[in-house]
């Protein structure tokens, strides 16, 4: 049998060789490593245990802020600037907003299904509408009281026992979401919904950035037996894909079983079938659990790093405080109309998004027909991986850009602020995080309420020295510190 299958790959790729010399021809392809026939370059992918996007950055420098390399069949262009991403992803977003096949992802884990991941389609445009309207910026003071009553609990949980500050975070994050998303109150850690969506959004970052795995790439790599040698990347957690379908449906179906008892609590759940009049049960059930994924782990990992940047540079936290004592006083806590009034905070967020990018290359795009971008050919079913980490590592744009620095986006009299880091980290065109102003909101109140209250400082170990940081960020698709 796979005597058989190897044959019909060598065949397949034989043809699709032959078939891109002619009708590629001379068109000019961007910068990249040389190709070997057939197999493209496979032998020069950054290997599993390096940081793709870091290897991409280098490249940059050897072949511009463009390159291209095959693997196989599958061509690959990396965007490593904002001006080409911009261009691409926002300005010719017609043709560049589909999504390539993640297999690992989308057919190993499961998560095919979720918005981010679906291709540019009629379900798409669907459920991205559902979201897109209800986490409209004109809506997000609905979600106020959500978010501060969160806040607030978090805040008497971290006085309670400061040592488990990253679980209590991870409490509110969650319950924010699942207030909002399925109407339910999340009191506890130990909450038994909040456990199983928990569990389930964290299967995503069991396999690294979605689309820089080497099974993105070689898609036939898929039917690999688990106990075959070098399939390790097929053997999963015990019980990864459970928790992914149990995200999907239990949280679900017990609003369903509220709604059918007259007990529900109005939320987006209910919104949404009321306004679907029940006859799109699986969008509003699908875009329901994404939510949940995408509110919690982005937004517990980037103020995971506030915290801990803020903690190694004793300095900046005690300007943030000072900013925030003059603003705020000792009456009462930070709120959302506060935010203009604390540029110095607001800087600090926004070098933390730059300096800790959550998402380090974002979720491959796929461009749906051929293209030329400054005389380079771009060839339909490419695809397109925005590297955010090179973007918001470039000396050029953000010099010293290794150093944790907020004053970079200060205004004033003489000073040029450096871009605004948003854009990369939320996505691109028609696949930018609808949800953004909200996620945004709910990391403003957060910082702004820990650091009026509390001030952080290094544990201590038995001797009463303090225990270094690292500040070193893992792996994975969402990072965490």
């Amino acid at each position: 049998m796979w005597g058989f299958v190897l044959a019909s790959v060598a065949f397949a790729l034989v043809a699709r060789y032959l078939l891109r010399a002619v009708f590629q021809g001379k068109r000019h392809l961007p910068p990249g490593p040389k190709p070997l026939p057939l197999v493209g370059n496979i032998f020069d992918l950054p290997a599993p245990t390096d940081a793709a996007w870091k290897v991409y950055a280098e490249w940059k420098q050897k072949y511009g802020d463009i390159f291209y390399f095959r693997v196989l069949s599958s061509d690959v262009v990396v965007v490593n600037s904002f001006e080409a991403a911009h261009e691409l992803l926002e300005n010719r977003s017609a043709i560049y907003s589909s999504r390539p096949w993640v297999p690992m992802a989308g057919d190993v884990i499961g998560w095919s299904w979720t918005l981010p991941l679906l291709t540019y389609n009629e379900t798409f445009k669907r459920h991205r509408k559902y979201v897109q309207n209800y986490f409209a910026k004109p809506r997000v003071h609905l979600f106020y009281r959500f978010q501060r009553r969160e806040v607030h609990r978090m805040l008497n949980d971290v006085l309670d026992s400061p040592k488990n500050y990253r679980e209590h975070l991870g409490r509110m994050a969650g319950g924010i979401v699942m207030g909002i998303v399925f109407g339910h109150d999340a009191r506890t850690q130990d909450d038994w919904l909040l456990q199983v969506a928990s569990r389930g959004s964290k299967t995503i970052s069991s396999v690294g950035p979605v689309g820089a795995h080497i099974v993105d790439l070689i898609p036939i790599l898929r039917f690999v037996p688990d106990w075959f040698p070098g399939a390790g990347f097929k053997r999963l957690p015990p019980g990864t894909r459970k928790a992914m379908s149990d995200m999907r449906y239990v949280a679900y179906n017990y609003v369903k079983e509220k709604m059918a008892a007259g007990t529900a609590t109005e939320c987006y759940v209910t919104e949404l079938l009321e306004m679907t009049q029940n006859e799109d049960e699986e969008g509003v059930r699908d875009t329901a659990a994404n939510n949940y994924s995408a509110g919690f782990d982005t937004t517990l990992a980037h103020l995971i790093v506030t915290i801990m940047m803020l903690t190694v540079n004793p300095v900046m936290q005690a300007r943030v405080q000072a900013e925030l004592d003059t603003v705020i006083g000792k009456d009462r806590l930070p709120d959302f109309a506060d935010v203009d009034n604390l540029p110095y905070l607001q800087c600090v967020i926004l070098e933390a998004m730059r300096w800790g990018v959550v998402v380090p290359v974002g979720v491959p795009h796929a461009v749906i027909q051929d293209d030329v971008y400054n005389g380079m050919f771009i060839p339909k079913g490419t695809t397109i991986i925005p590297n955010a980490w090179a973007m918001l590592h470039d000396p050029e744009i953000y010099p010293d850009p290794e150093t944790f620095n907020p004053d970079r986006f200060l205004a004033g009299e003489g000073r040029t602020p450096a871009p605004d880091p948003r854009e990369p980290l939320f996505g691109f065109g028609r696949r930018q995080c609808p949800g953004k102003d909200f996620a945004q909101g709910t990391s403003f109140l957060t910082i702004a309420s820990l650091f009026h209250v509390f001030k952080f400082s290094n544990a201590l170990d038995a001797e009463g020295k303090p225990i270094p940081i690292d500040t070193a960020q893992n792996e994975f698709s969402v990072r965490y510190v």
